[in-house]
């Protein structure tokens, strides 16, 4: 029989490991590019596990069946914005209930009637799911790909700062950036995306930020398109030659990023979507992180 309960630090490998043979299965079914299966991705994943665990521990649950767990879902609060981290069952237990009762246990933590987020698999069922509890669908498009040659151009006016570099000034920017486009700072999951290896941020005077890692935009966040355009080509300029770049969660509202995919060559898929609540779409000029919203 299946239990629901919080989440313990001890949990965190098993629920890891739930969530990642849910993904990847899903990414196979849908013929989608499969990532983040490393060493070093499942690392990742574990410390942002641990990172929502610690800061909203009413927000992580997991779903057990004889001891091994099989489900798990974390959602977290900023400044009364509510999103969902990550929801995911092992393959198998889709369809079965266990994933509704984990997303009823992760709208428990917050404001029911506050502005929220999900940024959704393509999973049709996962869509039905989200949209069942009152959240409407935003298609997406992803960029997956090298960029053709030639087509790097830096701009002077964008500044990268290593983790080491970045002071209580430089996210007192990105805090303000954020609540303008948002409506709610993140300083404390900014400084957890920095803290994993290959991870920069970049600042657009105090117009524009991205997170970014090697040759992904983990997010980005700007008070004007312009600005946001120009982080992004800052990135796109700075990821390694040759290098597959991915540039996810890109709704209609950014159509500034979609131009600059499409000046450098990288193809655009299909992905997402982003579903909202209580808001009139997703924030913009904004890239959300998969699992940092």
């Amino acid at each position: 029989m299946v239990a629901f309960r919080p989440m313990a630090d001890t949990d965190v490998p098993a629920a890891v490991r739930a969530f990642e043979q849910g993904l990847l299965t899903m990414q196979a079914r849908h013929n989608l590019p499969v990532t983040g299966n490393s060493i070093a991705d499942e690392k990742r994943r574990q410390d942002r596990t641990r990172h929502f665990l610690g800061t909203d521990p009413g927000g992580s649950w997991i779903a057990e069946d004889d001891g091994a767990v099989i489900g798990m879902s974390q959602s977290f609060v900023r400044e009364g914005y509510w999103m969902l981290a990550q929801l995911g069952t092992v393959p198998g237990r889709q369809g079965r209930g266990v994933g509704k009762e984990l997303l009823r246990l992760a709208l428990s933590h917050g404001d029911p009637d506050g502005p929220g987020t999900i940024q959704c698999s393509r999973d049709p069922t996962a869509m039905a799911l989200y949209a069942s509890f009152g959240f409407s669908l935003h298609p997406v498009v992803a960029a997956w790909g090298p960029m053709r040659p030639g087509r790097r151009t830096r701009p002077d006016d964008v500044v990268r700062h290593e983790p080491d570099q970045v002071t209580a000034r430089e996210l007192d920017i990105v805090d303000a950036i954020d609540r303008g486009v948002r409506g709610s700072a993140r300083a404390v999951d900014i400084v957890a995306m920095l803290a994993q290896p290959g991870s920069r941020l970049l600042l657009h005077g105090e117009d524009g930020y991205a997170v970014t890692r090697d040759e992904c935009i983990v997010t980005l966040g700007a008070r004007t398109e312009e600005s946001a355009a120009l982080v992004l080509r800052a990135m796109l300029a700075e990821s390694p030659p040759g290098e597959t770049i991915e540039v996810n969660w890109l709704t209609s509202p950014q159509q500034w990023a979609i131009r600059e995919i499409v000046r450098v060559g990288i193809e655009l898929q299909p992905f997402g979507p982003v579903m909202v609540r209580g808001m009139g779409g997703p924030p913009h000029p904004y890239i959300p992180s998969g699992g940092f919203g």
